[in-house]
């Protein structure tokens, strides 16, 4: 499955997901407004048509009461005009959309409205048929009102038995307002519920979108994660020139297609560097002898072998020889990185004491150190300086890392080196190093070789340890070289299992250190002897009879 199609589901997982949730939550407001319809259309019409009964009920028990009372005709017309409004009211009532007990009770509403106007007939004839006229005497006649002796005792009866229909009237009445007001309850308790219920729903979406979404970036991790780190770790493999790495290829996605295309860069440049190291070592091959020929002839001008020669002859012949011997350790390095890159190197690790390795080296360079006035000083931070190395190579580390202070320090500077040793690896320890450093155990020895130089710019600390990478500063300095040296030095440490790296120093200029581990992994299941100690002085590779703590 290709990357795109792998997004593709699981964007649709997740849309889908989300478009249901929405769904869900739009049905739920169109219920709740459905609802909230009902209860504004339905329940509160009802209750106020209901509340217009009571008053109309009260309105014709009160007129109908005063008009047999008085026989006045205007109570007998309010009392018409309340029994019309009723009727339009249960018209009104009729119309409403009442569901269960609510139906049922508007019907019995309607029921005693009938009996009432089956009672209220009677009544009405009785009082036509007495014709009373109002009073315009004195007294209560005065007032309005009949005398008791007066009225109809079939009026008086009539008007109770319409009390009474008035009086169910009314409790059915009631009761349908409190069936109403019990609906609405229903209603809000169900919006309430719905609301609860929306709110649920939109949690567990929210969950399960939540869960889509980490099991979509799981899949997703596991698919495409791997892949990437591989890519990742052969770039640096390719990075650190190691060509013959190559990645996986399986299945047909696009970081498949990657993984070949790395694969086939992989090769094309492995097969560059073949052919350039082996372009190096031949022209260094081929160069060694014209050059060991052309230092021999100046040697024998120089011995005067052929004849005096003059004194500018002598100064000419002298640059010439430092010219060649430039060359020449130029080629001796080119040979060396070829030997390297090829894997031919081999070292031959015993027991050593680095402090007379430095020290040679510092003796070899007094002649350039004494030209230049140069102040170089050694100090050991611990008495036990002793490691397992191939001594020459270290030395040669030495060399390189002293040789560059003399040529970069300004004449007059110091050139401070020092010696110390520490369980653990020191807090300035790049992070590239860190890793490698992690699978040693100490104790370490640092090696320290601080000038007064312009330094190595930042951005130029890493590469400087590249194969001919060089800090541009303006202009070349005499004896300058191609670059090579602090390769060689990073490879014999590398081979070490060591670290080494440059720092500013606090007065300008630079401090290179290189950490060496006491016993490196990769030579801790050999035995190593006790041998003469006298022979260490010489600085080669003849070991020396001091053990080294912890070593096997």
């Amino acid at each position: 499955m290709k990357i795109t199609t792998r997004l593709g589901l699981a964007f649709a997982l997740l849309g889908g997901a989300m478009i249901g949730a929405v769904g869900y939550q739009l049905s739920v407001v169109q219920s709740v407004q459905q609802i909230n319809q009902e209860i504004s259309l339905t329940s509160l019409d009802a209750a106020r048509i209901s509340v217009r009964l009571l008053q109309g009920a009260e309105g014709v028990r009160e007129f109908s009461a005063k008009y047999v009372a008085t026989g006045d005709p205007g109570y007998r017309l309010q009392w018409e005009e309340w029994e019309a409004s009723v009727e339009e009211d249960l018209i009104s009532l009729q119309r409403a959309e009442l569901q269960g007990e609510a139906s049922r009770e508007r019907d019995a509403v309607l029921a005693t409205w009938r009996d009432y106007r089956s009672a209220a007939g009677p009544l009405r004839s009785l009082t036509d048929e007495a014709g009373p006229e109002p009073p315009a005497g004195g007294g209560a006649m005065a007032a309005g009102f009949l005398p008791v002796t007066q009225i109809n005792p079939e009026a008086l009866a009539a008007l109770d038995e319409t009390a009474l229909a008035l009086l169910d009237f009314r409790g059915h009445t009631e009761t349908l307002i409190e069936l109403n007001e019990a609906a609405v309850l229903a209603m809000r308790a169900e919006t309430t519920r719905a609301a609860d219920q929306a709110r649920t729903i939109a949690w567990v979406a929210a969950g399960l979108a939540l869960l889509i979404a980490l099991g979509t970036w799981l899949f997703l991790y596991l698919s495409i994660s791997d892949p990437l780190r591989r890519l990742t770790r052969g770039t640096r493999e390719l990075a650190r020139g190691h060509f013959d790495h190559r990645l996986p290829v399986a299945g047909g996605t696009e970081l498949s297609q990657l993984a070949r295309d790395f694969n086939e860069m992989a090769e094309q440049l492995g097969e560059l560097e073949a052919l350039k190291q082996d372009f190096v070592s031949h022209v260094s091959h081929e160069l060694k002898g014209p050059l060991a020929a052309i230092q021999e002839t100046i040697l024998v001008f120089l011995e005067e072998l052929p004849g005096p020669i003059t004194d500018r002859q002598r100064h000419l012949l002298e640059l010439s020889k430092e010219s060649s011997g430039r060359l020449s350790t130029m080629i001796e390095n080119l040979l060396e990185a070829s030997r390297m890159e090829a894997g031919g190197r081999e070292y031959d690790p015993v027991r050593h004491d680095l402090e007379p390795i430095v020290r040679s080296v510092i003796a070899e360079s007094e002649p350039v150190s004494e030209e230049r006035a140069l102040r170089v000083s050694l100090s050991l931070r611990s008495p036990e300086t002793a490691l397992i190395c191939d001594g020459d190579r270290i030395r040669e580390v030495a060399a390189n890392l002293i040789g560059n202070a003399l040529k970069f320090s300004p004449r007059g500077g110091r050139i401070r080196i020092t010696i110390g040793r520490c369980e653990t690896p020191p807090a300035g320890v790049p992070e590239r190093w860190q890793r490698a450093l992690a699978r040693e155990r100490g104790p370490f020895l640092l090696l320290s070789v601080e000038d007064d130089g312009p330094g190595v710019p930042e951005g130029h600390r890493e590469a400087v340890f590249e194969k001919f990478h060089q800090v541009r500063r303006g202009q070349r300095i005499q004896g300058q070289g191609v670059g090579l040296g602090l390769a060689i030095c990073r490879g014999v440490v590398e081979a070490h299992r060591g670290a080494i790296w440059v720092e500013p120093a606090k007065q300008g200029g630079a401090i290179f250190r290189v950490l060496l581990p006491e016993l490196p992994s990769r030579w801790e299941t050999r035995d190593f002897e006790e041998r003469d100690p006298q022979t260490q002085r010489a600085g080669t590779n003849a070991p020396m009879s001091p053990s080294i703590p912890g070593s096997r």
